[in-house]
């Protein structure tokens, strides 16, 4: 009767093994978009690996809990954080997508909330290699490098002073074939 009861064990193992894949793909991903939502940790939401979290209040903090500042060397203890690459199958519901090519930013204008987290997903969609920086001195710190096919997502504040902030690809000639944008924050 002993190898039965192994049998029926290993069954029962198996079958646990399986539950528990199922509710990690069902539970960890948003269902109708097929997407991670993100990691909950203390601090509040991580939109994806090395991003800096969003607290509950929808905010973008380090992992200390402190509001994250934006006027500073970007890296920075205290900068956001930008991603390590991900799948395009990754990038969060809430971000923001954004495509950049020699062609330019796709696309080249969108839309935030006053003084609340925004998550960029910037993917390039050609063979260089691209940096999002803003003009403004006061998001000098929001700065994401994305090599070749490539995505990776930054998560920030948006500035509290509703207006139109420009950005652009920080690598040098790339602006000025048209790699820039405006992010309009109401």
């Amino acid at each position: 009767m002993e190898p039965q009861n192994n049998n029926t064990l290993w069954w029962a193992l198996g079958g646990v093994a399986v539950a528990a894949v199922v509710v990690y793909l069902f539970l960890g991903t948003d269902i109708f978009k097929g997407r991670p939502t993100g990691v909950e940790t203390p601090e509040g939401l991580v939109a994806a690996t090395g991003t800096s979290p969003i607290s509950a209040a929808g905010i973008v903090v380090t992992t200390g809990g402190a509001p994250v500042v934006q006027n500073v060397e970007p890296g920075t203890e205290g900068a956001p954080q930008q991603s390590i690459p991900i799948s395009e199958d990754d990038i969060p519901v809430q971000a923001i997508p954004l495509r950049v090519s020699a062609a330019g930013f796709s696309p080249s204008t969108f839309t935030v909330d006053a003084g609340r987290a925004v998550t960029l997903a910037l993917t390039v969609d050609d063979d260089e290699s691209h940096l999002f920086v803003f003009e403004d001195p006061s998001l000098s710190a929001v700065v994401s490098g994305v090599g070749p096919g490539m995505t990776r997502i930054i998560s920030f504040n948006a500035p509290s002073t509703p207006g139109s902030y420009a950005f652009r690809c920080g690598v040098p000639g790339h602006a000025a074939r048209g790699e820039t944008g405006v992010m309009i924050v109401e």
